[in-house]
């Protein structure tokens, strides 16, 4: 793990901020901070052609939509907005941690499936 990302979930960890006061921790360059839903969202159900199971999750942090070089801008959901990912059942797709209890997700903007408006 990079230093940035270990001092982003020790920040993380250590914030006694709740979470309508804002994210726990920020996030660079074509990754989103995801707070993980514990089922989706109604009316909404997206199937993996391989059987992967499908997890949903609110942005609550992002990047600045620049990749690692600085050489391409790439459009990113905007905040509050729901985002589905597949996740295989051998692997946790991005990083995660807890705050409160509530688990996040810090994942690559290639993970995303579909990103839609929050109800």
């Amino acid at each position: 793990m990079g230093e940035w990302a270990a001092e982003a979930l020790r920040a993380a960890v250590v914030s006694s901020l709740p979470m309508a006061s804002g994210p726990p921790c920020q996030v660079f360059g074509i990754n989103i901070l995801v707070k993980l839903l514990v089922e989706a969202p109604p009316g909404v159900r997206i199937y993996c052609p391989k059987g992967s199971p499908i997890k949903y999750g609110v942005v609550v942090g992002r990047g600045d939509g620049f990749d690692e070089g600085a050489n391409a801008f790439r459009d990113m959901p905007p905040m509050e907005a729901v985002v589905a990912f597949e996740e295989p059942a051998e692997e946790v797709e991005g990083h995660y941690f807890y705050v409160n209890g509530e688990e996040f997700r810090v994942l690559r903007l290639d993970s995303v499936i579909l990103a839609f408006p929050r109800e």
